[in-house]
């Protein structure tokens, strides 16, 4: 079902992404050139497998990537 290097119906190959951000079944995937795309799967647990056998890292799993204002 996936390779190493390409998921399917994914156009873009693992060594070209640098992290992602999911929201349900929503990616919003930042590419090591600066862009930014976004991808819905049609097995969100699989393409998220993909992402993690591929040491792509998550947005959430970095320290402070969420910033609230404090009064």
């Amino acid at each position: 079902m996936t390779s190493a290097n390409r998921y399917p119906d994914f156009e873009f190959a693992a060594g070209q992404l640098s992290k992602f951000l999911a929201a349900s079944d929503f990616f919003t995937i930042m590419l090591k050139n600066g862009d930014v795309i976004h991808f819905t799967p049609k097995d969100v647990s699989a393409f998220q497998k993909w992402l993690d056998e591929n040491n792509i890292p998550s947005i959430r799993s970095e320290e402070g990537w969420v910033i609230s204002k404090r009064d």
